[in-house]
């Protein structure tokens, strides 16, 4: 038991230190080589138009809202979907110390159900922390433009707070599509599996400490990969449109040659 209890804590542990935060600091990249934190891409949005306010309010809850969708069944499918394995580990892990056999192989086979309990522990563990994570670190993208709406009223006051609520949670729903390809997320996952696996090679059968590497591995990749990443896009399409970064400071291309072809950069 008191085993049982280190591994959560351990696991636990490993997975907070080495995965990144959802709800880190965005800090933007300014044109000047400076950076400022999240709260608002726009510099000056009180000399904005109407028109200009107007424009940037429609492509943020049009861009937000498009992705909605996909975001809440992310957030939602894998929730169910670890919470599922918590239960079934759990239920599975009891059953092992409930089922009784009689006989002269009895101590045999309660030493094998001993060590099939552990790969469920160890299931039920690595689901658990899956399924906290989600729920602490929710997906920014799941309600859309929803905290943009929740700001009434048509005065111009009203818009720059929707405005700046917009481009906050646009920051947001970016910097969490930047987790699909951050290190620390897949040194983590293959970290956390590694460990729940140590912990099976030494208390349960080697068989299922190899299936749950491959398997935990697997499913850890696949829900870090398919996760929304349409916020990469979206916020370097709201920059360029609103004139929020300069263009590349160098352009390559292939042009003709009398010889063939040469590689032609300009600064």
């Amino acid at each position: 038991m008191r085993t049982g209890i280190r591994l959560i804590i351990a696991l636990f542990s490993f997975a907070s230190a080495v995965a990144p935060a959802a709800g880190s600091d965005v800090t933007t990249i300014l044109d000047d080589g400076s950076s400022e934190k999240s709260g608002g891409l726009t510099r000056n949005p009180s000399g904005l138009s109407d028109t200009e306010l107007d424009a940037r309010l429609d492509f943020l809850e049009k861009r937000l809202d498009d992705g909605k969708r996909y975001a809440r069944n992310w957030q939602w499918g894998w929730t169910g979907f670890y919470s599922i394995g918590i239960v079934y580990g759990v239920g599975q892990a009891i059953r092992c110390c409930s089922t009784r056999k009689s006989g002269p192989d009895n101590q045999v086979s309660g030493t094998k159900r001993h060590k099939k309990r552990t790969n469920y522990i160890v299931s039920a563990v690595k689901s658990t922390i899956g399924t906290t994570r989600l729920l602490l670190e929710r997906h920014p993208g799941r309600n859309g433009a929803d905290a943009m709406r929740a700001i009434e009223g048509d005065t111009r006051e009203a818009k720059l707070a929707r405005l700046t609520k917009g481009e906050e949670v646009l920051q947001s729903v970016a910097k969490r599509a930047e987790q699909r390809t951050d290190w620390r997320s897949h040194a983590g996952n293959i970290g956390l599996n590694l460990a729940g696996a140590g912990f099976i090679f030494g208390f349960g059968r080697e068989s299922d400490a190899w299936e749950s590497i491959g398997v935990g591995i697997g499913v850890g990749t696949i829900n870090i990969l398919s996760a929304p990443k349409r916020g990469i896009r979206d916020l370097d399409d709201y920059e360029t449109r609103f004139g929020m970064k300069t263009a590349s400071r160098f352009h390559w291309s292939v042009v003709p040659t009398a010889g063939g072809a040469a590689l032609q950069v300009t600064f």
